[in-house]
């Protein structure tokens, strides 16, 4: 049963022997779990106890990551080399928010109900061109 997205975020303990305590939930969790509340569009934070230090992007690379190892990489080698070369480039944080407003964009139009993966291949291809020309857009402003 899926849970209704909350305006509420979801706080996650993180321990030092990895295990993960949802609060909410009072019990442990895993890395799958905290997959699937992704998947579900739920908004956590993990937290250290120790430190207090948040975790959250480090947690959800590490979900990226395991994603990646398995049958279906997401992400080119050439996709990631560019992130990692914005994320060092001094409008990084422009970049960021960009980025974030494009992919939203794309998923908002994305039909999770597309008949065929001819046809999703179709709108996945259209979304990236759309992506692309906003972009390029973007940068031809800002850099003339």
């Amino acid at each position: 049963m899926a849970e209704a997205k909350s305006t509420q975020v979801k706080l996650i303990k993180k321990y030092k022997n990895r295990r993960l305590y949802d609060l909410d939930r009072s019990q442990y969790i895993t890395v799958e779990d905290l997959q699937s509340y992704v998947m579900q569009d739920i908004d956590f934070q993990v937290i250290d106890v120790v430190s207090g230090k948040d975790l959250t992007n480090a947690t959800l690379l590490q979900i990226f990551v395991e994603l990646e190892a398995q049958s279906t990489e997401a992400l080119s080698s050439k996709v990631l080399c560019q992130l990692i070369k914005l994320s060092q480039h001094p409008m990084s944080q422009h970049y960021k928010q960009i980025l974030e407003q494009m992919l939203t964009q794309m998923q908002s139009q994305t039909n999770p109900y597309l008949q065929t993966a001819q046809e999703a291949s179709d709108m996945w291809i259209k979304q990236s061109e759309k992506m692309m020309h906003t972009w390029q857009e973007w940068m031809r402003k800002h850099h003339e």
